[in-house]
């Protein structure tokens, strides 16, 4: 027989809305100490690159009469920096392993959703979710991370979707509960 504690229902919109805020709060906190760390993986000459393109960077935004060409040429250079560090690669992965090991490894929560007794489960009840959800579910819901027309169209789903379900709910079958 099933415990009360064990009942679930499906979860306020509230409660899952601040769960992700949560969540991406945390990722965007990780993905700035990552943004500093990522240059000393690359060696030494990296490193000495982007403080110097970091200090370039602070200075022309502290300079009121800063010349707008040469900004766009240092902002240019500095994305270009960014881009040979595989900066948004690293950090798209790193926020789709963040929702995958919520989903593996502790029960289909994320730091969000435990906060809130969330977890994700399957839509026909009688199901388990299989690892290939999980991971489908876990990759569109980390790529909407860093990707922003891919995160305003998950959140649009959300919005008018009559069971308010997102895009990664609707590719992986799957649901976000509360308990009860």
């Amino acid at each position: 027989m099933e415990s009360a504690k064990d009942t679930m229902i499906p979860a306020s919109n509230y409660k899952r809305v601040l769960a992700f805020v949560m969540d991406f709060v945390l990722l965007s906190f990780a993905s700035t100490l990552l943004f500093f760390y990522i240059p000393k993986l690359h060696g030494q000459a990296s490193e000495e690159k982007f403080d110097r393109l970091t200090e370039r960077l602070s200075r022309a935004f502290s300079t009121p009469d800063q010349d707008e060409a040469a900004l766009q040429a240092l902002m240019v250079e500095f994305s270009e920096f960014t881009g040979s560090m595989n900066y948004e690669l690293i950090m798209s992965l790193f926020f789709v392993l963040y929702f995958l090991a919520g989903e593996v490894f502790f029960g289909g929560r994320s730091v969000g959703k435990a906060t809130f007794c969330l977890k994700t489960s399957s839509t026909s009840p009688d199901l388990i979710i299989s690892p290939g959800q999980l991971v489908l579910r876990s990759f569109i819901k980390g790529i909407s991370c860093s990707f922003i027309l891919l995160g305003f169209a998950n959140l649009l789903f959300f919005i008018f979707n009559r069971n308010h379900r997102c895009l990664h709910d609707l590719a992986s079958k799957t649901s976000t509960m509360q308990s009860r």
